[in-house]
């Protein structure tokens, strides 16, 4: 054994042998307290944090999703309201929730089995009817898993076959809504409008139009077509993102010049959303040395005519037309040859569509903790505009003003106060603290004990009693005188180490 276990061995035994029994009891009770605070206070701290993993099931499907987490995942778990809310660490849920999808838990009451579970005797009406039942089941068990949606109820309607030709009936299918939403939920009009998608596309011949969606109020909800106000607000949300990343991306540019913490930074960005369109023609000369073009059309025409010349009588005009050549015997021909050739322009036709969000300006305004001169505030400025795109797009404010930092001095060192020592430290730092008090208080009791012992030898060695001597023929007062005086000095400047004394001696009798 090394020489320090020795030596500290022996240390513990001799502080552990100058108690007595009763304070050796004492102290392995504080020693057993403090044990099972500590115990106590770190189980706390660790205890698993149970959440919710389905509520409102039924006993079927409550069953079902306990069975398999006692014998399959060995997952613990607690039951509440009577059976319908199953809880899990939360640690858990996600995992159990997609394990037990995949197998089908929980049903959530009329499954596709259920309705597909038919008898001969079973009309076509009754098959209709359960699947029905079963399509009913699976809408409300997917629209309970929107966010906001804490529980829903589906009615759909959907008119009887007939079978005769000449019937009238112009019945459609028709669908009703029912949502509970959880507390301070509002469905936007997207969200709307996707659960009437949802519900008409999932049953055949039914219409949007023929879609009713309430909440537990009873207000309907509708799907607002403005697109206006959509739009209004994905450009405000552009905006807003554009000037984010600006004032992010030149704040931690300057922090690194003057610190974190020593500069704030504000930007505001106008976007141009109007939508513009340029259309552009442009002719372009004629290619090639023989300087034409593309031909487009060709046509050509073409006439020829023969004939014979006779006399006409005198004073009658001749009603043929003129001749392009005459022969001997009086014969004559004409021919005419006209050809009309289009040839296609050239030109170019440019659509050029603005894209829209477009920076028109952009303003920053940039605030230092501590104070600047003139020639500092104008480099700061050229330095942001260069960030932000260019001196003729940017305009920039710098200013250096002393930050009042006292109220986040003081949330830091909260914040680090809290979050510094964990919860059970600090149970271990009371739990020492106090056996320490019990401790000292233990130690001023024995010093107290010892004290009063000192001070009873002493007032015993002042007291003694004179030992017995032979008889004398003459008693000595003067010495009786003396320890007479002693006593009476002793009481006069101890007075408590008197009462002490007697009252020990009053005990022991």
């Amino acid at each position: 054994m090394p020489d320090f276990i020795a030596n500290f061995r022996e240390q513990l035994t001799n502080f552990w042998n100058k108690f007595d029994k009763k304070q050796k009891i004492q102290l392995g009770i504080i020693a057993i307290l403090l044990f099972i605070g500590i115990s106590l206070l770190v189980y706390i701290a660790n205890r698993p944090n149970y959440v919710v993993l389905y509520s409102d099931l039924s006993i079927k499907d409550a069953g079902a999703v306990v069975e398999k987490l006692k014998t399959e995942f060995k997952i613990p778990y607690k039951i509440s309201n009577d059976g319908t809310t199953i809880l899990v660490p939360v640690q858990y849920k996600d995992e159990v929730r997609m394990k037990l999808a995949t197998e089908g838990i929980p049903q959530g009451g009329f499954s596709f089995q259920d309705a597909m579970n038919n008898s001969l005797a079973t009309t076509d009406q009754e098959r209709r009817q359960k699947y029905l039942y079963f399509l009913q089941n699976e809408i409300q068990n997917s629209l309970k898993t929107i966010d906001g949606v804490q529980d829903a109820i589906v009615n759909i309607v959907v008119p009887d076959q007939n079978a005769f030709v000449l019937s009238n009936t112009t019945n459609q299918a028709t669908a009703a809504v029912m949502l509970t939403l959880k507390p301070g939920v509002t469905l936007s009009s997207s969200q709307i409008k996707g659960i009437i998608d949802f519900v008409s596309k999932s049953v055949e011949g039914l219409k949007p139009e023929n879609v009713t969606v309430i909440d537990n109020n009873g207000k309907i909800l509708t799907a607002e077509s403005d697109t206006t106000a959509e739009n209004a607000n994905t450009q405000f949300a552009l905006q807003k993102k554009v000037q984010e990343d600006l004032q992010n991306s030149l704040q931690t540019l300057l922090e690194q010049v003057f610190g974190p913490g020593n500069v704030v930074v504000r930007a505001n960005v106008t976007l141009n959303f109007d939508k513009k369109t340029q259309d552009t023609i442009e002719y372009l000369p004629v290619q090639g040395n023989d300087n034409k073009g593309i031909v487009r059309s060709v046509q050509e025409l073409k006439e020829k005519a023969t004939g014979t010349q006779g006399g006409s009588s005198p004073g009658t005009a001749s009603n043929n037309p003129p001749v392009a050549s005459t022969t001997g015997n009086g014969t004559s021909d004409y021919s005419r040859t006209e050809t009309t050739i289009n040839y296609e322009i050239n030109q170019i036709k440019t659509s050029l569509v603005q894209a829209q969000g477009k920076i028109e300006s952009i303003s920053v305004a940039v605030v230092v903790n501590q104070n600047l001169n003139n020639s500092m505030k104008q480099q700061i400025a050229d330095l942001v505009a260069n960030a932000a795109g260019g001196e003729s797009l940017v305009k920039v404010s710098v200013q250096g003003i002393q930050f009042n930092q006292d109220l986040l001095k003081t949330i830091q060192q909260q914040e680090k106060v809290s979050k510094g020592v964990p919860v059970y430290v600090w149970a271990i730092l009371a739990a020492l603290v106090l056996g320490g008090g019990l401790f000292l208080i233990m130690m001023r009791r024995k010093k107290r004990e010892t004290s009063l012992t000192t001070a009873e030898q002493e007032v015993l060695a002042t007291v003694e009693p004179i030992e017995p001597v032979e008889p004398i023929k003459e008693i000595d007062f003067s010495e009786k005188d003396e320890k007479k005086k002693q006593i009476e000095r002793l009481i006069k400047e101890k007075p408590e180490l008197v009462v002490q004394v007697i009252r020990t001696w009053l005990n022991e009798e």
